[in-house]
């Protein structure tokens, strides 16, 4: 639970760092924060929570299911480098970490409403729910190693 919560803290200042944001004024520190502290104290355009998109659906290009979003990969300074997808059982039953550039994700203003099918299974989508699709292959999502998060 606590490795959800580092994550979804960091990735909302980090997962869209290359989408364009709104220009906005900073927030200004409140008469209790200490000097050169300022809090954020809601969500800006283009910014978003990793607790939205932990556990959510991975599709593919051609809308079927490939898995679902079981963590993120930060580097020391806290920027996204990877999504760790628990692949289904059709593409090999593990674990892969994929890099940025291999998916795309819309958040609920771009998502579209439709149906996701999956094997043996529809759901239906709202416009409301976070799309992440995979952009490579799935043939070449079928041959990714499997993602080892033991650091030793």
């Amino acid at each position: 639970m606590m490795k959800k919560l580092l994550t979804a803290g960091l990735l909302g200042s980090t997962l869209l760092a290359s989408a364009a944001m709104a220009q906005t004024a900073p927030a200004q520190p409140s008469a209790s924060a200490p000097a050169g502290v300022n809090f954020i104290t809601r969500l800006e355009a283009g910014q978003m929570l990793a607790s939205k998109i932990m556990d959510e659906d991975v599709v593919g290009a051609d809308n079927k299911d490939i898995g679902d979003v079981e963590d993120l990969v930060l580097d020391r300074s806290g920027k996204v480098v990877a999504v760790v997808i628990e692949v289904d059982k059709g593409l090999g039953d593990r674990t892969v970490a994929l890099p940025l550039s291999a998916i795309q994700m819309n958040g609920p203003d771009a998502a579209t409403t439709g149906s996701v099918q999956g094997s043996g299974k529809s759901t239906t989508r709202s416009s409301d729910d976070m799309r992440i699709v995979v952009t490579m292959p799935v043939d070449q999502l079928k041959s990714a190693p499997e993602f080892d998060d033991d650091n030793d």
